[in-house]
């Protein structure tokens, strides 16, 4: 299978902080709370990366379950993550980015344990989301325009 890319253009909306991302013909408010100077219409973008992680396990626990011989009644994926926002506030020396992400998988399967769990693996394997989390070879500018 050749490479894929994927792509999302996001327009700053005018308002605030808040922009409006276009992701494939669909869109996708982003905004920030009152207090970093949101209107809250929308998830921020932090919180955006946590649901992109649980959708992909969600995917691919999806996708992966019969191979591994899982039924599944249910799937659901808490995510959370530690951020302290004097690093992108620069009012302390702290990365400006995640010091922690955690997350649990909850399967409703009244399949063998064992094979939930050979499924559990397979997804932590596979993963894009968690796997670019983890650090992506090259984040790089290609144009900036300013007018």
């Amino acid at each position: 299978m050749p490479k894929l890319t994927f792509s999302s253009d996001v327009k700053w909306s005018g308002e605030g902080v808040r922009s409006v991302a276009d992701i494939n013909g669909k869109q996708v408010i982003i905004d920030e709370p009152p207090a970093l100077g949101g209107t809250d219409q929308g998830p921020n973008p932090v919180e955006l990366v946590l649901a992109a992680l649980g959708g992909c396990i969600n995917v691919l626990v999806s996708l992966f379950a019969s191979h591994h011989g899982v039924e599944l009644k249910g799937v659901q994926v808490h995510v959370e993550g530690d951020l302290d926002p004097n690093g992108f506030m620069e009012k302390a020396d702290v990365r400006p980015g995640f010091l922690e992400i955690r997350y649990h998988i909850d399967i409703d399967s009244p399949s063998d344990p064992k094979n939930v769990q050979a499924l559990i693996e397979h997804v932590e394997r596979v993963c894009p989301v968690k796997d670019t989390l983890r650090g992506v070879p090259t984040v790089s500018i290609t144009n900036q325009k300013t007018s």
